[in-house]
């Protein structure tokens, strides 16, 4: 690509250029090739990665004016190019380099309901015939009227890197998948990583403890998320905030500085999307479905949990402010499906429904055993663990929330990761010490699923979707839903 169109376009001004083309862009020494432009994202070894990828033969290099300077008398032959935030430029300039782009792109944030969402409007972009993709969490998933054109490489994040970000929003768009909704997490925001995305709405569900090992305080937590708000979201385009979260007031305040059109959603008070008059069981829940005060009665919605019942008024929201029409909507609503291990009914033993569910923060947790707690006849059983290296706080938090909620109470093993799973455990239990404690996760559901009766119900949760469980650096195979058939 041509190199001064490029920076020009990404907004980075230098007046020295060695070269006239460039090959590709990384920030990862490992892929750099001769010809290529590098970028050095600060770290505690970007400067040996920085002269690994000049060794191979980077020819543009753009740091901090720190880093520069200090390779540049090395490197006389390479075009330094110094700049305030390199995360920032890495992803201006992959936003030029793969300019291709689906035309509707909506972004989720929030600590919890992301994926259903996501997962929920790529369905309802579907059922109403238009191509459309979700990514996140649980990857890439594409409607069945949508298939790429070239196979592509998803790494497991729930926000990928720009680079990744951007080549997959190109494949995408050569596809002709022109609708994608995405997770934003707050690592992703806080990192620059979709500040390139050209989005067409954006939604914000909830905000609780979580990632404070990274953020340190809910205050950062809650201004990394706010930057989808504040600085990729169009001026003017459409915000949905959930009325029922405590931060809306705030959120809705920073949107209307950014003339952002705000769309409110509840559960349990008048909106723009809201329900009354919800029944529900175990598998389905039927409302009446009010947008803009024109009342939709006896909708039906075969998901577990008033939780998904919110997440579906997001997602409402978001598809009806980027065009498409409520009377295609309505007629979907009883084929969605819930997300991969979003309060996902397994089995049964003997009548006793076993659940699995993400659920890995305190109001993750007591959300969903609230959901269930009023179909329960006998008793309500969790299983549940902690991961390690992650928010320690909120270890006796979710202990607490458990042994109040739940009748029988298992503290497992989560991701220990680099932890000692038995001092995690030993966090939970301080604030639950009526919970049997069994480390083995597959022992635990075994012990559960061999205690249920009839009337009971059964949650496993913490790692819902997921098919691996890190002790130390391995990833060892391991499915909660796998556990439950197998034990059955």
């Amino acid at each position: 690509m041509n190199l001064n169109k490029l920076l020009k376009e990404a907004g980075v001004e230098t007046s020295l250029l060695s070269l006239s083309s460039i090959n590709k862009i990384s920030s990862d020494s490992r892929s750099v090739e001769p010809d290529d432009l590098f970028v050095s994202i600060p770290c505690a070894d970007s400067l040996t990665h920085a002269q690994s990828a000049l060794e191979k033969g980077a020819k543009v290099f753009i740091s901090t004016k720190e880093t520069c300077e200090h390779l540049k008398k090395k490197f006389p032959d390479v075009t330094f190019i110094a700049v305030q935030n390199p995360r920032l430029t890495f992803t201006k300039l992959v936003e030029v380099f793969y300019e291709k782009q689906p035309k509707t792109i909506i972004a989720i944030t929030g600590t919890n309901g992301k994926s259903s969402i996501v997962n929920m409007l790529r369905q309802l972009w579907e059922l109403s015939g238009i191509p459309a993709a979700s990514l996140g969490t649980l990857g890439l998933a594409l409607g069945s009227n949508a298939k790429l054109k070239q196979d592509i490489v998803i790494p497991n994040l729930t926000s990928l890197g720009p680079l990744d970000f951007h080549k997959t929003l190109q494949s995408l768009k050569e596809s002709d998948i022109d609708h994608l909704a995405i997770e934003a997490s707050s690592h992703g925001l806080d990192q620059y990583r979709m500040h390139g995305a050209h989005l067409s709405a954006a939604a914000f569900t909830n905000l609780t403890q979580d990632h404070l090992e990274y953020h340190q305080t809910l205050e950062n937590y809650f201004n990394a998320k706010a930057k989808l708000f504040r600085e990729i979201l169009p001026k003017g385009s459409p915000a949905v905030i959930n009325a029922d979260t405590s931060y809306f007031q705030k959120l809705a305040e920073i949107c209307r500085e950014k003339e952002h059109t705000v769309i409110s959603y509840s559960l349990t008070q008048k909106a723009d999307f809201y329900v009354k008059n919800i029944q529900q069981n175990h598998h389905a829940i039927q409302f009446d479905l009010v947008i803009y005060n024109q009342t939709f009665p006896k909708q039906i919605i075969n998901l577990a949990g008033l939780f998904q019942l919110e997440n579906l008024l997001c997602a409402l929201a978001l598809a009806h402010a980027t065009g498409t029409p409520i009377s295609s909507m309505i007629s979907s609503l009883p084929l969605l499906k819930s997300a991969k291990g979003r309060m996902e009914y397994v089995a049964s033993k003997n009548g006793a429904p076993i659940f699995v569910d993400y659920a890995h923060t305190p109001d993750a947790l007591e959300c969903v055993l609230k959901n269930l707690r009023p179909h329960v006849k006998g008793k309500l059983w969790v299983v549940f663990g902690c991961g390690g290296n992650r928010d320690t706080g909120k270890r006796p938090q979710m202990g607490k929330i458990a042994g109040d909620l739940a009748d029988e109470v298992i503290v497992t093993d989560d991701n220990p990761r680099l932890e000692d799973p038995a001092s995690i455990r030993a966090q939970i239990l301080e604030t639950c010490p009526q919970a049997k404690e069994i480390g083995n996760r597959s022992k635990a559901i075994a012990v559960a699923i061999a205690g249920l009766n009839k009337d009971d119900i059964l949650l496993i949760a913490g790692k819902g979707h997921e098919s691996g469980q890190i002790v130390g650096t391995v990833i060892y195979p391991f499915s909660d839903q796998d556990e439950v058939l197998k034990h059955l």
